[in-house]
């Protein structure tokens, strides 16, 4: 058997993400989403996923990305720039983590809201994954888990992408970073299935990420089907790409993003290979 999940990313942070994700789960393939606390739209998420029950809900921690953190600025000031906001970007955490300037205590705690807020909005929860994927950096993993465990979920995303898999994108330093990832990921793996989590196996759309055009998207569905087991598609999928530009500079095509999620090419391919759709808390 072959168990796809489609998860769509940052649910919550803006109005047209959040109709881009119900639109890409209602006509498309998308079966879950990861909903961000930190988001300014996180209320119309919480109703409008209240309003679609089959789409599965994550909590999207963050940590990076310009947000606001949930906790007040004076409680974690190591995770912060001069303007009370997360750092912009993943190497920016990193580096500041290296040289000893993160206190991961306050990382703990900035989380363990993220986490409560979103479990408290009344959805199921399904899993945990996290923004530019910092949940899997090794001092973070183990908060995560402690997490997870506090809140009884036992799912998380491990952005472990196959190593040579470029899926027609030639940046290499995008590359680079794709690889250092996957490894940090498999050792995150190791940890998180050993605190009895469960992950797929196979995660696809890194080295895509914001830019997951339908045709991209065909490049990996034959991988899918060629492989037994449990597999995750990522997507950032939105209905506005000048508003959402405007706002987060990330260059992501959201609506490229969406009209592949959508794209009937991409469903019969699904359904001539028997993949079976799921969301996180379908799978075991």
């Amino acid at each position: 058997m072959i168990r796809l999940i489609v998860n769509a990313d940052d649910f919550g942070l803006h109005q047209a993400v959040n109709e881009g994700i119900i639109k890409g789960h209602r006509e498309g393939i998308i079966t879950s989403t990861s909903l961000l606390a930190n988001g300014d739209a996180f209320d119309e998420a919480v109703a409008m996923a209240k309003e679609n029950p089959r789409l599965g809900i994550g909590v999207h921690t963050a940590l990076v990305g310009g947000l606001k953190p949930l906790c007040d600025a004076d409680e974690v000031p190591s995770l912060l720039d001069e303007h009370g906001r997360f750092l912009t970007s993943y190497p920016a955490f990193i580096k500041k983590a290296v040289s000893g300037d993160i206190n991961f205590q306050e990382v703990y705690k900035e989380l363990d809201l993220q986490f409560e807020k979103v479990v408290s909005s009344g959805l199921t929860i399904t899993h945990a994954d996290g923004h530019q994927h910092l949940h899997v950096l090794p001092q973070i993993t183990p908060i995560m888990t402690s997490l997870l465990k506090k809140y009884g979920i036992k799912k998380m995303r491990i952005p472990a992408e196959d190593r040579f898999f470029r899926n027609g994108i030639n940046q290499w330093g995008r590359f680079a970073g794709k690889v250092g990832l996957a490894e940090v990921a498999d050792k995150a793996y190791t940890f998180s299935s050993r605190m009895g989590i469960w992950s797929p196996r196979y995660f696809w759309g890194m080295m895509s990420g914001g830019q997951l055009t339908e045709e991209r998207l065909m490049e990996i569905l034959p991988r899918v089907a060629s492989t037994r087991g449990s597999h995750e598609i990522m997507t950032h999928p939105g209905n506005n790409d000048c508003a959402l530009n405007a706002l987060f500079p990330w260059n992501y095509h959201w609506e490229g993003e969406l009209a592949a999620m959508c794209a009937e090419p991409v469903k019969q391919f699904i359904k001539f290979h028997q993949i079976q759709l799921v969301n996180y808390g379908e799978c075991e």
